[in-house]
């Protein structure tokens, strides 16, 4: 019964796929005339990353601290542990906002479908390891900011293979002091192996948000590693919490 679960649920996220690329396709088209942060198609996204979660019937998403969420209608840079690509629809839990731009590796737009539609959305994208990736962050990420759109950066740069939080990198906060923005840490539990050779797995996802770091406090940092370290023990320290 779990792999005929499984089997349907891929069969009808590829049509899924489909109709979400029609969609956001006409959205893109409407902003390409409108906006240039593509408005209606991040928001469109929230729609398209929840069904995916919402489809299958072994999961359930459980999101904790939705009142975490600012409300001020400015722009943040979001941050969060990285599990799975599964990580990348969960984030769309969060709270509509005014949308975000995720930044992802290359290899990502290269996927049917998903990379597509991240081209359609602005992202940023950026060849990980190479001298350019800081400067891509840095630049195409302070113009989203700047423009009014928040922007989603995974710390640890990979997926964690062993379950454990690792290394924060500079970028996401290097972003967040260069352009005057607060941080909104997120913590990610149970994306990792929810597909196996043996189907789905039935579990509950847990998307936690944590009170934002608003930005005069971002700037009282003297350096984006410690105000990555930070960050880093914050998402550490709410890594595995009981569920409440």
């Amino acid at each position: 019964m779990r792999l005929i679960i499984t089997a349907l649920f891929l069969l009808w996220i590829v049509v899924w796929a489909i109709l979400s690329l029609v969609a956001m396709s006409i959205t893109a088209l409407i902003d390409l005339a409108t906006n240039k942060e593509r408005r209606l198609t991040l928001q469109l996204s929230y729609l398209v990353a929840r069904i995916v979660y919402w489809s299958c019937p072994m999961w359930r998403v459980k999101v904790v601290g939705k009142e975490n969420m600012p409300k001020d209608g400015k722009p943040y840079v979001i941050t969060a542990n990285h599990q799975s690509f599964f990580d990348i629809p969960l984030l769309f839990f969060t709270p509509r906002t005014k949308g975000f731009k995720f930044v992802s590796k290359i290899e990502v737009r290269k996927v049917p479908a998903v990379g597509w539609m991240l081209g359609l959305r602005d992202d940023i994208v950026i060849r990980r390891g190479t001298a350019s990736a800081a400067t891509c962050v840095m630049e195409q990420g302070s113009t989203h900011l700047q423009g009014g759109s928040s922007v989603a950066i995974f710390p640890e740069g990979t997926r964690s293979r062993d379950n454990k939080i690792h290394l924060f990198k500079d970028g996401a906060f290097k972003l967040a002091q260069a352009n005057g923005v607060g941080i909104v840490p997120c913590v990610i539990e149970g994306t990792r192996g929810l597909l196996t050779k043996r189907g789905a797995t039935s579990r509950t996802i847990i998307l936690r948000i944590l009170p934002p770091i608003e930005a005069e406090k971002v700037q009282e940092y003297t350096t984006a590693r410690e105000l990555a370290q930070h960050v880093q023990a914050l998402t550490t320290d709410n890594f595995g919490k009981e569920q409440n």
